[in-house]
């Protein structure tokens, strides 16, 4: 039995918004080198480096004016429009190559989705993406390319219906976007509420139009959410509408910066916490694409893809961190062994808060699958 692929290169650290910007490129080394420590290249996953994504494939999902603004701004050309497409922003700052940085991480959750098509595994790996803010003809929250999109249109060249989890504290706008009239692809995100953060949506009244209505499923949370209150609404309203959705693969966003130490949110999760989701994605025993997303803590992203990809692969890890890590100083354990301090009347409106998205939802979809 073949292993499941995990698509890396350096080329990958080219994505890199400058020493100031919230999104290090080296969260995604870190991970690999953590990864390495435990030896798991050398018998659970295969490392394969990603191509560059065709203009075919990324064409599916984003304008061509678009396309060539990037690359001609990422060759230095003067253009004065480049604020029409998202460029030059404080979230999106212009960097020498990033056309071609934008390609890589894309295709990589291309590669990805061919691999499980082609039957590959059951699973294959690209933590450099999961960039869902990209919208059709503009750049947004960090992300250049919208490669969630561009992969779930792969993997919908041989699987007839196809389901988007995010689980990154940030809407995934961008991907819901791209399918909200889609009637064959799911877009599931759990998020902390657009009222309190970016990118401003995610309303359980966000249920997708036309022959796409229903197809579109949104959790939001208030801040100083806990693992159990994202659990048991996850698990109450969203995890039934995917089961009764019953896709043939899942492209899995795991964003992980719904952790309590991530400093660009306010919810309250820990890294066991968030893991169950993962894993109760992994038990509709699907095809899964799963990539990265969100996460600016450099102690809590290593270690949570680590579990995520350790779990979606069956490899079993010691909690400690091997000494050959060369971080191992900031990260003894891949789990947590403190949990936040949370003030009763913050946990109780956040409670509150998912019950009352948990009710929406049931609500508004429910009767489509017949949940209730």
């Amino acid at each position: 039995m073949s292993r499941p692929l995990f698509f890396y290169s350096d080329a990958l650290l080219h994505y890199d918004m400058g020493p100031q910007h919230p999104m290090q490129p080296r969260r995604l080394r870190m991970t690999y080198d953590l990864l390495d420590s435990y030896g798991a290249f050398a018998t659970g996953l295969e490392v394969v480096e990603p191509e560059l994504a065709a203009w075919e494939d990324v064409l599916t999902t984003h304008d061509r004016d678009f396309l060539e603004a990037l690359n001609r701004i990422s060759s230095g050309d003067y253009f004065p429009g480049a604020h029409r497409y998202g460029f030059g922003t404080g979230d999106n700052p212009i960097f020498p190559g990033m056309y071609e940085a934008a390609l890589r991480y894309t295709g990589g959750s291309v590669d990805a989705a061919q691999a499980v098509m082609d039957g590959a595994g059951q699973v294959a790996f690209n933590i450099s993406g999961g960039l869902h803010h990209a919208h059709y003809d503009r750049a947004a929250g960090f992300c250049i390319l919208n490669d969630c999109a561009v992969a779930l249109r792969r993997l919908r060249q041989k699987y007839a219906r196809a389901a988007y989890v995010d689980i990154d504290v940030h809407h995934g706008d961008g991907v819901q976007e791209s399918f909200y009239d889609d009637p064959t692809v799911l877009t599931v995100s759990l998020h902390q509420s657009g009222r309190t953060l970016f990118p401003g949506t995610g309303f359980t009244d966000e249920i997708g139009v036309g022959p796409g209505e229903g197809y579109s499923v949104n959790l939001p949370f208030a801040p100083y959410t806990t693992d159990e209150i994202w659990l048991g609404a996850w698990r109450e309203a969203a995890l039934p509408i995917l089961r009764a959705f019953d896709p043939d693969a899942i492209l899995l966003q795991m964003g992980t910066d719904a952790h309590f130490l991530d400093p660009l949110a306010h919810c309250c999760l820990t890294a066991q916490g968030w893991l169950e989701a993962v894993k109760d994605v992994q038990a509709l025993d699907k095809p899964i694409v799963a990539v990265g997303g969100g996460g600016y803590n450099m102690t809590t992203v290593p270690r949570m893809w680590t579990l995520a990809t350790a779990t979606l692969a069956g490899l079993a890890l010691p909690d400690t961190v091997p000494n050959s890590y060369p971080h191992q100083g900031e990260i003894p354990t891949l789990t947590d062994h403190v949990s936040p301090e949370m003030d009763t009347r913050d946990l109780e409106h956040a409670r509150r808060a998912a019950d009352q998205s948990v009710a929406e939802i049931k609500q508004l979809l429910f009767a489509r699958y017949d949940l209730t």
